[in-house]
């Protein structure tokens, strides 16, 4: 009789950081979820904090992936604009990500998606995001040099 080893999202997540070398561990948070947190390098001088959490640890569940501080909106006569370029980077630049502002003035990324234990697209969109987020703030910056990054 073969034996089946059934892996949670968590057990294959945790050997597709350790393969590529990530020093990422989870957590659990709250509401049963489970929450992995690392840091992007911008530049020599700034780096992008970044979390994933995992819905459950199951075969299949939901999940979120975020990079956090892109820039700060310092100046709120410059919303309705930061607004409108949101949109439009949106619409064109961000692919599946969405760029949002948050009530305290923060920019952030995320997004919102389901896996299986085969987490290699996870894998990728979180590596495809570091992308995604170090041209979202570069292009946010240029329009917005007010905008302050941390």
């Amino acid at each position: 009789m073969k034996r089946v080893i059934v892996l949670t999202i968590l057990a294959a997540l945790d050997q597709k950081f350790q393969e590529k070398g990530m020093p990422l561990k989870s957590h659990p948070i709250q509401n049963g979820q489970y929450l992995y947190q690392g840091k992007f390098n911008l530049d020599k001088e700034h780096s992008l904090p970044f979390g994933v959490v995992i819905a459950k640890d199951e075969a299949e569940s939901d999940f979120q992936i975020s990079y956090r501080k892109l820039a700060y909106l310092n100046n709120y006569a410059d919303k309705v604009n930061l607004l409108e370029l949101i949109n439009e980077l949106n619409q064109t630049k961000t692919f599946y990500y969405t760029l949002c502002l948050a009530g305290d003035g923060e920019i952030f990324l995320r997004l919102l998606g389901r896996s299986t234990t085969d987490v290699k697209p996870l894998y990728e969109m979180l590596v495809i995001g570091s992308n995604i987020a170090k041209v979202m703030t570069a292009e946010l910056k240029s329009k917005f040099p007010s905008l302050g990054i941390e």
